[in-house]
């Protein structure tokens, strides 16, 4: 949730709605990084691309300007996880694929369809297993930032 993460970090902007942090290709719950050194990030010059990125992958420790132009965010989680699937997917795939799946479970209409909104108090439970519901009983991996969620 960016509100958190901003919370801490002091955000040039906080978007409305969860954001993607990575897509983190795993053998056997083993998180790969870092897997093909020969394949390395090219900036993306497609506003389309770029743009639909900044909305479901803000880069929220930068303001947009700079973050689209050098994408120092992007770059990062391709280069440390986005290798790791290079065999399957090219850059663009890697990115388009994040922005499919965050689209397919956009958790802020998952948590909305369970009751749950931003501004109020609810155990972990009443938000993991709100998740489960979409996702084939698949436990979500969340991770709490304090003692306070935001």
């Amino acid at each position: 949730w960016p509100t958190t993460f901003c919370h801490t970090y002091n955000c040039p902007r906080i978007p409305d709605n969860f954001t993607i942090h990575g897509l983190w290709p795993d053998m056997h719950q083993n998180t790969l990084q870092y897997c093909d050194t020969e394949k390395t990030y090219s900036t993306i010059k497609d506003q389309y691309l770029k743009d639909a990125l900044d909305k479901r992958w803000t880069q929220l420790k930068y303001d947009q300007a700079y973050g689209l132009k050098s994408q120092p965010f992007w770059r990062e989680q391709f280069n440390k996880h986005g290798t790791c699937s290079s065999n399957l997917y090219n850059q663009d795939a890697y990115f388009r694929l994040a922005m499919a799946l965050k689209d397919r479970y956009d958790l802020l209409r998952i948590l909305g369809n369970q009751g749950i909104s931003p501004g109020s108090r609810y155990t972990f439970k009443q938000i993991n297993d709100a998740i489960e519901k979409v996702t084939n009983n698949k436990a979500p991996s969340i991770k709490c930032l304090g003692p306070e969620l935001y």
